[in-house]
Order: structure tokens, then C-alpha cells, then sequence
């Protein structure tokens, strides 16, 4: 295709009509799904644990909707802190436990709970295979758990993974899919469901609140002022803030691939 015919097949009618039928939503769903998903399985009075409740705000809407009852876990003291009030100010204290600890040695007896909620969690987990083995530990025979997580794609390059590894939180090799699901099925925990999420969740966020886009308003303006900032917060923490404002946007790109796995424990 020559010059003139190439400059008119790009400039033409068809690529502009591209451009705005992709400027129409498709109507993405949020994260949302998941309180239905989970409340598929719940009955009035069920234990739940959330393991890695931060601030319990998923605990305590399923409690509210859900009427069940249980604990949240969370290693990080402030998020206890802000767990705690958040449950008391529900008014769900008499329903609702929030504990100090690490999904690897959970305080709770065997079989203890009907349901394991887990968002956003394995990632950071130190010991994946052993947290997994102490959630299908608490959870009843024929119980769920359900698991939000995000993996790598073969989109990822090298560069991308060592820009990833600076994330202080996550632990690289829990973003495999392989590792994960192998960690699942060697705790003895069945993967009923996996729904893969891809851009639909971030496609909601952003055309409510421009999320990825001020992820990446601020990744420009850390990456001008790089030197200052390294000279006054230090080098770990701005490696580590530049990978995170990279998460949200290689879900986009399709680096990152977040998923849903609803989890049955077999014995």
C-alpha cells in the first residue's frame, strides 16, 4: 500500500468510527459481584472468616446483607485499629470478631467456619501453601472460600517483572496462576468456579473516578521529580510506589490478569 493510500486507510472514515464506538461503555460490571457470589452460599447465621480484613468493610457488608456472623484476620496492627471501629460503629460487635494474626497459624479450631472470604490477600501472603492449608483447616467440610487474586500474563515482560518485584507487599511468585492453583489443590481445595475478571472491574472504576488515570498523573510527576523525592522518603518506598501506580494500569494492558476463584473443601 503506498504512501497517499496508506495516509488515507489511516486517516480514513473506518478508523474514526473505531474510535468512537469505542468510545461507548460496555456497561462493566464492578466488584460488587462478588457480595452475590458469596451470598449464593450464605444462609442467616453462617461463620465467616475474612481472611485479611483490613478494615473490614467486605465482613461487615456481609453481615448486613448476608445476617452472618464471624471474624476478620489482619496481620497489620492500624488495620485492626481501624477494624475494630469500623465493627463498633456498625453496631456488629456482638457478631463480628476482629483478631491480630497471620493466615498462617489462624487462631480458631477446625471446621470452625461455613465460608473463607479472601480478597486481595494471597498476593502478600509469606507462606502461601501453609495459609491456604489453615483456611481449608477452620473451614468445614464442604465449605467455600472464596478468593479474588491477580496473576501475571505472558504480557509481562522481564523488564515488567523487575519493576513489579520493587512492590514491597506482594511476593512475586504468588502472582503465578500455575503456583496458586497447585497451592489450592494441595491444601485440598477444589476449584468449583473461576470467573476471569480481565479489565471489567478497573473499565468500572474508571468511568466512575478515574482511577488509572490518576495512577498514571501521578507516576508522571514521581518520575519528574524522582531525585527529591528519593532524598526525602528514600529509594525503597518511591520503587515501591512507582510498581504499585504500574498495577492498575498493566490490569489494563492485560499484563495483570485479576480472577475469581470460588473454592470447595473436599476431604
Amino acid at each position: 500500500m503506498g504512501g497517499t493510500a496508506r495516509l488515507s486507510r489511516v486517516y480514513g472514515d473506518e478508523t474514526w468510527r473505531v474510535y468512537e464506538a469505542l468510545d461507548e461503555s460496555l456497561g462493566p460490571g464492578g466488584p460488587d459481584s462478588l457480595y452475590d457470589l458469596a451470598g449464593s452460599h450464605l444462609t442467616a447465621g453462617a461463620r465467616v472468616l475474612d481472611a485479611g480484613c483490613r478494615d473490614a468493610v467486605h465482613l461487615i457488608r456481609l453481615a448486613e446483607l448476608y445476617g452472618v456472623r464471624g471474624a476478620g484476620i489482619d496481620a497489620v496492627p492500624i488495620h485492626v485499629q481501624r477494624a475494630r471501629s469500623a465493627v463498633a460503629a456498625a453496631g456488629l460487635d456482638d457478631r463480628l470478631e476482629i483478631v491480630l494474626g497471620v493466615l498462617e497459624e489462624l487462631p480458631f479450631p477446625e471446621q470452625h467456619f461455613d465460608f473463607v472470604w479472601c480478597r486481595d490477600v494471597l498476593e502478600q501472603v509469606d507462606d502461601l501453601d501453609a495459609a491456604l492449608r489453615e483456611s481449608t483447616r477452620v473451614l468445614r467440610s464442604g465449605g467455600r472460600m472464596l478468593v479474588f487474586t491477580v496473576v501475571t500474563t505472558a504480557r509481562l515482560t522481564p523488564d515488567d517483572a523487575e519493576l513489579l518485584a520493587h512492590h514491597m507487599g506482594n511476593v512475586p511468585e504468588n502472582l503465578d496462576q500455575h503456583r496458586i492453583e497447585a497451592a489450592f489443590a494441595a491444601a485440598g481445595l477444589h476449584v468449583q468456579r473461576r470467573d476471569v475478571i480481565g479489565t471489567e472491574w478497573r473499565e468500572h472504576a474508571e468511568e466512575r473516578d478515574g482511577t488509572v488515570s490518576r495512577a498514571l498523573l501521578r507516576l508522571a510527576r514521581l518520575r519528574r521529580q524522582r531525585g527529591d523525592f528519593v532524598g526525602r522518603f528514600g529509594a525503597d518506598v518511591c520503587d515501591h510506589i512507582e510498581a504499585n501506580l504500574h498495577w492498575e494500569v498493566f490490569q489494563f494492558l492485560g499484563k495483570l490478569l485479576p480472577v475469581v476463584y470460588l473454592l470447595r473443601r473436599v476431604d
